[in-house]
C-alpha cells in the first residue's frame, strides 16, 4: 500500500486518471437522483455538483489522502527547479563549472594525501615496522657493517623480527637475452617483518641465509609475467642468475607495495629476493654494504624504548670496536616517517593548501552568483509568499534547486577526480611517491567528495533563502531599489578572492623560481650528447667471477676499446658511480698527510669515486690545476688521485694542494671489505661534480683510477658527436659481441638524469601553478561578475549622474576605480599573508628566498592586470548606457 502511494507521487497521470473516474462516477450517481426527483438534466447537474462541493477541491483533498505531501512537494519542486535551471543555462554552467572545478580539484588532492599520509601501511602491524641506520657522528644516518647488524639482532629484546637488507643488480641468462634486475638479498625473516605471503609457492624459511642454503630466489609478480610468462608451474624450477642455478620458490602477490615499478623507497625497488649468506670475508666493522634493516617492534614496546635500547648498543659497540665506531650510534625511525619524508609531506600539504584556497575561491564565486541570483529573483519570491507560500516552503524549493545543481556537480566533479587521478599517476615519475601509497578514487575519497558537495549544497542553498527568501512585496517591486549590503558583501568576497589568488601565485612563482635555478645550476659537467648505461658486474661480491683484478682490468679496456670504436663516439669511460645517482660510490675516509692523526672511524665524509682516466673528458669537467689522471696511472706507478674544488678549498685553504698527499684506505677486489691507508698524491682539481642531486651542495670527492684501485662495479659513460640515443642499438651490439652474457641496464643521457634529478620538484611546480592559474582565472571571473551587477544595479543612477553631465570617461574611471580599489584592499591582505605562510616552503625550495621581493612585486602586478582587464568590460558598458532610455523606462 505505501509503495503504491510512493508511486502515486511520480505518476500523477495515473492517480489523475483514477481521480477523474471516480469522480465522474459520483456525479454521474447524483445526477441520476436528482433526476429521479423531478429535475431538469441541468438542475441535476448543477445540484450534483454543488453536492459535492467543487470538483478542483475534491481532487485536491483526494491527492492528499491518496499521496505522502512531502514527498508531492519534493517532486514538484524538483520539477520546478529543472525548469528554473533550464531557464537560466548561464547561472546552471557557471556554477557547474565552478562546483566541478572545486570538487574535482580537492578530491585528487585528497587521494594523495589520504594514500601517503593518512591511510596505515599496507602491512600487517605496519604501525610497528621501524627502519635501523647507523648514525654517523655528525647525526648523518649511514649504512652499516654485518657486524653491527648481528650484534643488533642477537642483543636486542625488543623487535619482534628484525632482518638486513642489501641492494644490488643481478643478470637473468636463458633461452632469451640477458637481462639485469634489481636484486634486494636479504635475511631470512625479510618477509616476516612486513608479513607479506606469497601468491605462489613460499618466502625464505629459517636458515635459508646461510652459506651453502642461499641458492633460492623469490620474484615480484611482475618479473613473473614479463620474464616467466605467468607459469604457474615456476615454483621449483630453476632459473640461472649471474650463471649459477637457483631454485624458484615463492612469487609475490600482484598490487603489493613489492611490486609497483620500483619506487620503493630504501626497500630499492627489487623485482627478485635472495637470502643474505654471510660469509667469514662480511666480517669487517669499517666496510658499511647493508643499506637498511627492518624490524617488527614486539607488542607492549613504544618506539622511545627501542630507541633507549638500540642506543645502549651503539654505545657498547663504540667503546669496544673505536677504530670504526667510535661516536657513532644508532637511527630507530618509524618506517611510516621513512617513506614520507619531510620534503615530500612539505610537498603535499603546499599542495593541499593550494587547493584548499582555490576551493575557498570557488565558494566564494558560488556565493557571488547565489547572491547576484537571489536578488534578481527577489520579486518572483515576493509574489510567491504574498501569494501564501510559507517560508518553510520557500527554503525548502530554493533547497532543492540547490541540491540539483549541486548532485550535477558533484557527479562531474567526481568524473574529473577519476580522470585526474589516473592521468597523474601516469604521468609522475617513478619514485616521487612511495610504492606503499596507492593512489586511487576508493570508498574513501568518495565520501570526502560527497562530504564536500553536501556541505556546499547546504550551504549555498541557504545563502539565497535567507538574504532573499522573504522580501517585502512593495520593496521587492521597486526596481529603483538597491541592495547595498548585497554589494558590500560581494566586494568582501572579491577581496578575498584576489588576497587567496595573491599567496598562491606567490607559492607558484617561488616553485618556478626555485625550479629554474636547479635546472640551470651549475653541475660541473656538460650535459649535452652524453648517453650513460649500468653494466652489471655478475658475481656475489661484485666481480667474484673473475679470477683477478687484471682480468677485470682487462675486460674494461676490452669495453672501451669496442666502444671507441664506433662512429660518432667522441670519449667513452667507465666510472663507479654516475652523476646525480648517488650509487654505487665508496664512502670518504680520509686524513690528510701530515697532520696529526683523528679517529678512523671520524674522519672527513664524502666519496671514494673510481674512474678510467677518459671520464673527466667524456663529461667535460674543468680542470682546475694540475692535470687530469691519464694512461701513466698504472697499477705498477706511484698511487695518485684528482680532488674537486671542494675539497680542495676545504683541506688546502690558501695553499697548492697539487703534491699534497692523503691518506685513504684502498679497496679490496671482491672482497667486502677497505684496505689500510695507502698515500695518494694529489696531481689535479677540478670542478665540483654534483654527485647527487641538484639542489645539494658540493661534497668532498676524490677521484682514483681503475688502475690503481680496481673495484666490481662498472657504468658506460659516450660522449657522441651525434644524438647519442641513436648510439645505444650500436653499443648494446658491440657490448653483447664482446661479452653475451654483459647485461646493460638504466640507458639514459645526461640530460635525461638531470631531469630526473629535479621530478618531484618539477610535478610540485606544475601542479601548484595549474592550480593558481585556475584561482587567478576564477578571482577575475568573480571580479567581472560582481562589477557587472553592480553596472546593472546602479543603472539608474549611473543614467542620472550621465544626464546630469558626467562623462563617459569619468564614468568609465568610476567604475575601473572600483574594481582596483577592491584589488588593492586584496593584494594588501594577500602579501600580509604570503610573508607569513611563506617560510613554510622553505624546505622544498632552492637558493630562493621565501619572501622574494621580486617575486610579490611581479604577482601583484599581473594580478593588477587581470583586474583591470576584469573591470573594463563592465566600466565600459557602463560608460555606454543612454540616460534617454534609463529615464524613460523608470
Amino acid at each position: 500500500m505505501i509503495w503504491g502511494r510512493v508511486l502515486d507521487v511520480f505518476w500523477r497521470r495515473r492517480l489523475d486518471a483514477d481521480l477523474e473516474s471516480q469522480l465522474a462516477y459520483h456525479v454521474d450517481a447524483l445526477e441520476a437522483e436528482f433526476l429521479a426527483k423531478g429535475l431538469t438534466p441541468d438542475e441535476a447537474s448543477a445540484a450534483a455538483r454543488k453536492a459535492i462541493g467543487g470538483l478542483m477541491q475534491v481532487k485536491e483533498a483526494y491527492r492528499d489522502q491518496l499521496s505522502i505531501p512531502l514527498l508531492d512537494t519534493i517532486w514538484q519542486d524538483l520539477r520546478y527547479a529543472w525548469r528554473v535551471l533550464r531557464r537560466h543555462r548561464g547561472f546552471s554552467a557557471a556554477a557547474l563549472l565552478i562546483l566541478a572545478i572545486g570538487i574535482a580539484s580537492s578530491t585528487i588532492i585528497f587521494s594523495f594525501l589520504d594514500a601517503v599520509l593518512l591511510k596505515p601501511l599496507p602491512y600487517a602491524y605496519g604501525e610497528r615496522i621501524v627502519r635501523i641506520l647507523e648514525r654517523r657522528p655528525d647525526g648523518a644516518v649511514s649504512w652499516f657493517s654485518t657486524p653491527a647488524y648481528l650484534d643488533w639482532r642477537t642483543n636486542n629484546t625488543v623487535f619482534e623480527q628484525i632482518a638486513a637488507q642489501q641492494q644490488g643488480l643481478v643478470t637473468l641468462t636463458g633461452a632469451q637475452d640477458t637481462v639485469a634486475l634489481q636484486v634486494a638479498r636479504v635475511t631470512a625473516d625479510y618477509f616476516k617483518v612486513f608479513g607479506i605471503s606469497p601468491a605462489l609457492g613460499r618466502t625464505f624459511a629459517e636458515g635459508e641465509d646461510t652459506p651453502g642454503k642461499e641458492h633460492v630466489v623469490v620474484l615480484s609478480h611482475a618479473i613473473w609475467r614479463t620474464q616467466f610468462g605467468g607459469d604457474a608451474g615456476i615454483v621449483g624450477s630453476t632459473i640461472q642468475l649471474d650463471n649459477e642455478p637457483y631454485t624458484v620458490i615463492g612469487v609475490l602477490p600482484a598490487g603489493s607495495a613489492f611490486d609497483r615499478g620500483g619506487a620503493a623507497f630504501d626497500r630499492g625497488g627489487a623485482q627478485l629476493w635472495q637470502p643474505m649468506a654471510f660469509r667469514p670475508l662480511n666480517m669487517t666493522w669499517d666496510y658499511r654494504p647493508i643499506n637498511a634493516a627492518f624490524a617488527r617492534l614486539a607488542p607492549g614496546v613504544s618506539l622511545e624504548q627501542a630507541r633507549a635500547q638500540m642506543d645502549a648498543i651503539g654505545q657498547r659497540i663504540a667503546t669496544e670496536y673505536p677504530n670504526s665506531n667510535k661516536g657513532w650510534g644508532v637511527a630507530v625511525d618509524r618506517y611510516t616517517d621513512v617513506i614520507v619524508g619531510p620534503r615530500l609531506r612539505t610537498s603535499l600539504l603546499a599542495l593541499a593548501a593550494t587547493v584548499f584556497g582555490l576551493l575557498l575561491i570557488c565558494c566564494s564565486n558560488l556565493a557571488s552568483l547565489v547572491l547576484v541570483r537571489a536578488v534578481s529573483r527577489k520579486t518572483e519570491i515576493a509574489v510567491r509568499a504574498a501569494l501564501g507560500a510559507s517560508r518553510r516552503r520557500l527554503l525548502q524549493q530554493l533547497l532543492v534547486e540547490h541540491a540539483m545543481l549541486t548532485a550535477a556537480g558533484s557527479a562531474l566533479g567526481i568524473g574529473l577526480a577519476y580522470i585526474g587521478i589516473a592521468g597523474l599517476m601516469r604521468w609522475l615519475p617513478p619514485g616521487v611517491l612511495p610504492s606503499e601509497a596507492s593512489v586511487r578514487l576508493d570508498i574513501r575519497v568518495v565520501a570526502f567528495a560527497l562530504g564536500i558537495s553536501a556541505t556546499t549544497g547546504i550551504l549555498f542553498g541557504l545563502i539565497p533563502a535567507l538574504s532573499g527568501g522573504f522580501p517585502n512585496l512593495a520593496r521587492a517591486m521597486d526596481r529603483r531599489g538597491a541592495t547595498p549590503s548585497a554589494a558590500r558583501l560581494l566586494d568582501a568576497l572579491v577581496i578575498g578572492e584576489v588576497a587567496v589568488a595573491f599567496v598562491l601565485l606567490c607559492g607558484s612563482a617561488l616553485l618556478i623560481r626555485s625550479l629554474v635555478g636547479l635546472m640551470n645550476v651549475d653541475t660541473g659537467f656538460v650535459t649535452t650528447n652524453v648517453i650513460t648505461m649500468r653494466l652489471p658486474v655478475p658475481g656475489f661480491p661484485p666481480g667474484s667471477r673473475y679470477a683477478s683484478p687484471e682480468e677485470f682490468k682487462a675486460y674494461l679496456r676490452a669495453i672501451q676499446a669496442s666502444v671507441d670504436a664506433l662512429p660518432g663516439v667522441q670519449h667513452s669511460a667507465i666510472t663507479t658511480g654516475l652523476p646525480l645517482t648517488d650509487c654505487c660510490l665508496f664512502a670518504l675516509s680520509m686524513q690528510v698527510a701530515d697532520r696529526p692523526l683523528s679517529d678512523r672511524a671520524n674522519r672527513g665524509g664524502g666519496f671514494f669515486k673510481i674512474v678510467t682516466p677518459s671520464y673527466f673528458a667524456s663529461l667535460g669537467l674543468t680542470l682546475g690545476r694540475g692535470r687530469f689522471l691519464d694512461e701513466r696511472d698504472r697499477g705498477d706507478s706511484a698511487p695518485v688521485i684528482v680532488v674537486n674544488d671542494r675539497l680542495a678549498t676545504r683541506y688546502f685553504p690558501g695553499a697548492d694542494p697539487i703534491g699534497q698527499h692523503i691518506l685513504l684506505p684502498g679497496v679490496i677486489p671482491g672482497k667486502m671489505a677497505r684496505g689500510p691507508d695507502i698515500s695518494w698524491e694529489i696531481v689535479g682539481v677540478v670542478a665540483n661534480e654534483k654527485i647527487g642531486a641538484l639542489n645539494e651542495e658540493a661534497t668532498d670527492v676524490v677521484y682514483a683510477s681503475y688502475e690503481q684501485s680496481p673495484a666490481y662495479f662498472a657504468n658506460l659513460v659516450v660522449r657522441a658527436s651525434v644524438e647519442p640515443g641513436g648510439l645505444e642499438k650500436a653499443i648494446r651490439r658491440a657490448l653483447f659481441d664482446l661479452n653475451k652474457s654483459q647485461a646493460v641496464l638504466d640507458v639514459r643521457t645526461l640530460a635525461q638524469l638531470k631531469s630526473a634529478s629535479v621530478a618531484s620538484s618539477r610535478v610540485q611546480t606544475g601542479l601548484m601553478s595549474t592550480f593558481s592559474t585556475v584561482a587567478v582565472v576564477l578571482a577575475a571571473v568573480g571580479m567581472y561578475g560582481v562589477l557587472a551587477y553592480s553596472v546593472a544595479l546602479r543603472r539608474r543612477e549611473i543614467g542620472i549622474r550621465a544626464a546630469l553631465g558626467a562623462s563617459s570617461s569619468r564614468i568609465l574611471r568610476t567604475i575601473l576605480g572600483r574594481g582596483l580599489f577592491v584589488t588593492l584592499i586584496g593584494l594588501t591582505i594577500g602579501i600580509v599573508c604570503a610573508m607569513a605562510l611563506a617560510p613554510l616552503l622553505a624546505a622544498v625550495l632552492y637558493n630562493v628566498p621565501t619572501r622574494d621581493p621580486y617575486s610579490m612585486t611581479l604577482v601583484a602586478t599581473i594580478l593588477l592586470l587581470v583586474a583591470l582587464l576584469a573591470s573594463a568590460i563592465p566600466a565600459r558598458r557602463a560608460a555606454s548606457i543612454d540616460p534617454a532610455v534609463v529615464l524613460r523606462a523608470d
